[in-house]
């Protein structure tokens, strides 16, 4: 008999963590479905000028910014489309040229220190083909090597054209398939939402339990 209650209160304890450790996924997996709600306007790209130190730009979800004083102020860089979820900031060798990345859309270039910018062409939509944009390295003379979750593609004359050799839009990577499915975005941005949905039903499922369980523990 002694043994049975053993295994019973071990039994229990275990269940009870188990369902602490799960509603702690539970919770931390739908604040990750939904990252907006955990920005508070954190950088996600910083460059430093590399003729003038402290002047620095810095890529948010929201758009570009830069700093003339080392960080202490920051001002918004004027665009008629800023750049939303920018993933990399790059300055060309002799400082001269910004080349700014989306994670899903544009790479933008400035050739004049950030006043005037440009799009520079590419041979997808990265949106509608579900390709992210990861980060660029420009090199002389106008060339550019982008890395993006298919591959990466490189261009000798600033985007005019591209050798996509090392590219596949089509691919589906593994840890990049792997991903999408576990947070639900390999089923559209609002499948999201069943997946809040199958989490908050598992959470009503171990609430329940428990209730069940200390109303079982009482009438016994």
């Amino acid at each position: 008999m002694g043994n049975k209650v053993g295994w019973k209160k071990i039994h229990n304890v275990l269940g009870l963590a188990s369902a602490v450790f799960l509603l702690l996924l539970l919770g931390t997996g739908i604040l990750l479905n939904h990252p907006a709600w955990l920005d508070r306007g954190e950088p996600t790209a910083m460059a430093a000028d590399p003729k003038v130190g402290s002047r620095i730009f810095e890529g948010k979800k929201d758009g570009l910014f830069v700093s003339g004083d080392a960080g202490v102020t920051w001002d918004e860089v004027p665009m008629l489309y800023p750049p939303q979820n920018v993933a990399d900031i790059r300055f060309s060798g002799d400082g001269k040229e910004i080349y700014v990345v989306e994670k899903w859309g544009r790479v933008i270039l400035s050739k004049d220190g950030g006043r005037i910018w440009e799009n520079i062409p590419l041979p997808f939509d990265a949106q509608a083909d579900g390709v992210e944009l990861m980060s660029a390295t420009p090199g002389p003379a106008g060339g550019l090597c982008l890395f993006t979750s298919h591959g990466w593609l490189l261009s000798k004359d600033g985007g005019k054209s591209w050798d996509a050799s090392r590219f596949d839009k089509k691919a589906h990577p593994l840890r990049r398939l792997i991903l999408t499915i576990h947070n639900g975005y390999f089923f559209g941005p609002k499948f999201v939402w069943l997946y809040d949905f199958s989490a908050l039903a598992l959470l009503i499922l171990i609430v329940s339990g428990f209730v069940l369980w200390k109303a079982g523990r009482s009438a016994a």
